[in-house]
């Protein structure tokens, strides 16, 4: 039970199987008699093989790429990312430019004083 990718359907034609990064097929039984393989797709067909087709041992690379495509606070809370929260969206208490809503005032600092015209 050998982990493979990169397969081919015959000898002569381009890869067209197990393409996607981290996914991996199996090779189940090989056939020295008939000169075919059986191997288990990820998505768990059986398909038969010739032994002359192409065909690279081991997983496809890059197999975090999937961990880096879904961008929601929800999915990477999970990695231990918290999700930052915009000082403009805060109370006056937490943040210098927080209680900015439906009015409009320029960014001040601590103390008060307006940054804007600077």
């Amino acid at each position: 039970m050998a982990k493979v990718s990169f397969l081919s359907s015959l000898p002569s034609k381009q890869i067209q199987y197990i393409k996607s990064s981290g996914s991996y097929g199996v090779l189940i039984h090989l056939n020295m008699l008939n000169h075919t393989g059986v191997k288990k797709l990820p998505s768990g067909i059986k398909k038969i093989f010739s032994i002359y087709t192409l065909v690279t041992l081991g997983p496809v690379g890059l197999g975090l790429k999937k961990k880096l495509t879904n961008t929601k606070a929800g999915f990477w809370k999970g990695f231990g990312v918290k999700s930052i929260v915009r000082g403009v969206a805060r109370n006056p208490i937490d943040h210098p430019h927080g209680g900015r809503t439906k009015s409009i005032k320029y960014p001040r600092t601590p103390w008060g004083k307006t940054t804007k015209f600077k």
